[in-house]
């Protein structure tokens, strides 16, 4: 295969981006979003800063090419907030988690992986016990970051959707950013669940987040060839 087809599909200029669907299809580097199906709270807990690093690499060039199409320089800044707070929000929100549940004396003990999975999804969707207390509530709030992920999302497509002249390029779009979102939920569901559903989610979360990169880069090379 040759390798330029990738670049007549997404710019090179995007391809730093193609780091958030990676790192989702090899879930063991602990360097997604949600947590490993492997369960390795540690390495996952140890690894935070560089996801933060990894996403922020990954979605500034995304924002680059949004700045000249996006025209609502308040929708902008929102984007960019909202980003930002939930890539920050998250590793600190699921410390807080993790510590929750490895804190538990049945955590420690030797197990095996169905019920340490058992154990994760019961703990993890449990509510706090004592709202007063800031690592309870934390967790609670845990998926927020998530929820705000995806609104960021919705967003700029709502930018993309309005720029694209062309009617199939519209439903195209509106079609990647449902198989994002699908994808996204579908692996926080199901990522310590069943094995072949989880990997189903986790390629439908990448072909959408990919198809949203693809047409961004056609907005913005639009956006060029009028200002030429």
């Amino acid at each position: 295969m040759d390798p330029s087809i990738i670049f007549d599909y997404i710019p090179k200029q995007l391809l730093p981006s193609l780091g958030i669907p990676l790192v989702e299809l090899l879930p063991d580097l602990c360097l997604g979003w949600w947590t490993p199906p492997s369960l390795d709270l540690n390495k996952y807990n140890r690894l935070k800063y560089l996801r933060v690093l990894l996403l922020i690499v990954a979605w500034y060039p995304i924002f680059e090419l949004l700045f000249p199409i996006v025209e609502d320089s308040s929708i902008y800044s929102a984007m960019v907030i909202f980003a930002v707070a939930s890539i920050i929000a998250r590793p600190l929100l699921m410390e807080k988690q993790i510590k929750r549940v490895t804190s538990i004396g049945l955590w420690n003990a030797v197990l095996p992986k169905e019920k340490r999975e058992a154990l994760w999804i019961v703990v993890t969707n449990s509510k706090p016990s004592d709202i007063n207390k800031f690592d309870e509530l934390a967790a609670r709030y845990v998926n927020s970051p998530t929820k705000i992920s995806g609104v960021v999302l919705c967003i700029v497509c709502s930018q993309l959707y309005e720029k694209l002249p062309d009617m199939e390029d519209k439903i195209k779009l509106l079609g990647g950013l449902t198989a994002s979102i699908v994808g996204g939920i579908g692996m926080g569901g199901m990522r310590h669940a069943n094995f072949l559903v989880d990997i189903v989610f986790r390629l439908v979360f990448g072909l959408g987040f990919i198809s949203m990169l693809h047409y961004l880069s056609i907005v913005s090379d639009q956006l060029v060839i009028k200002s030429i």
